[in-house]
């Protein structure tokens, strides 16, 4: 035993709590009451071993220069040494860490993916190359999907974040409502299989970043079921019996192409 090893951390009595707690801190400093953060990924879902990575995404009003930037991904590196987490930088954390909230209204809008001018949604599969992962495009379906998988809210500006979170539930229905068979009766089950897999094979997060294992998630029907409820409303979904659901796909595609059009901050 060194001299030192009394000041390193000990990372066997720390819980979930103190790593949320340290991300909230780094949400505080870095985008302040005005903007807010989350956790996402199998920490808050309580899927995590002890060295995984904590996925976290801070909304701010306005970009952060390159110097706070750095700053932050230094920080959330430290966070991860701290306490013990094994760190994930296939996506690089200068493209993941922040998101202005222009870029998350984008991402809410659908602009990670191509909507074409007839209301039809293409889902590109995912490159494992730095050229796509670290791009724009990636990045806007990172947020979607930071927003709509289970996650932990870190403080900061609560409305904006419900905001979001109900607009980005009722994009990924709309979407979803792209990849099942419109000519049929579905369930949401049957969404939740669309959003973790398509017909080829593609699944996870080659595909739209849900897991098999969120297809189970109780917190993820209960996020499709809340975007699915303002579709029924907009007459895109209707339901015989409150389970079995059947689209109008004229509605749909009107409703992508009004979501495209939607002024970036509308």
């Amino acid at each position: 035993m060194t001299a030192d090893d009394h000041l390193l951390p000990r990372q066997h009595n720390r819980s979930p709590y103190d790593v949320f707690g340290a991300a909230a801190m780094l949400r505080a400093e870095y985008v302040g009451a005005d903007g807010y953060g989350l956790a996402y990924g199998s920490h808050a879902d309580g899927s995590a071993h002890a060295s995984s990575d904590i996925d976290l995404l801070f909304v701010g009003v306005e970009v952060l220069p390159s110097e706070r930037l750095h700053a932050l991904t230094r920080d959330v590196i430290g966070l991860h040494q701290q306490h013990g987490l094994g760190l994930d930088q296939e996506v690089s954390y200068a493209s993941k860490l922040h998101a202005t909230v222009y870029e998350v209204e984008d991402a809410i809008t659908l602009g990670g993916f191509a909507v074409t001018p007839e209301g039809e949604v293409t889902v590109d599969p995912v490159v494992a190359e730095p050229w796509f992962l670290d791009s724009r495009l990636f990045r806007l379906r990172l947020v979607l999907n930071a927003l709509t998988v289970p996650h932990v809210f870190l403080g900061g500006d609560a409305a904006a974040y419900e905001r979001h979170r109900n607009r980005a539930e009722r994009s990924v229905a709309l979407l979803a409502l792209s990849l099942v068979n419109e000519d049929e009766e579905f369930t949401v089950h049957d969404v939740l299989r669309a959003l973790t897999g398509d017909p080829g094979g593609v699944c996870g997060e080659d595909h739209l970043g849900y897991d098999e294992a969120l297809g189970r998630s109780p917190a993820l029907f209960s996020s499709l079921q809340r975007g699915m409820s303002p579709l029924v409303a907009d007459g895109a979904v209707s339901t015989r019996d409150g389970i079995h659901l059947r689209q109008d796909s004229d509605q749909r595609r009107q409703l992508l192409r009004a979501l495209r059009e939607t002024p970036v901050g509308a």
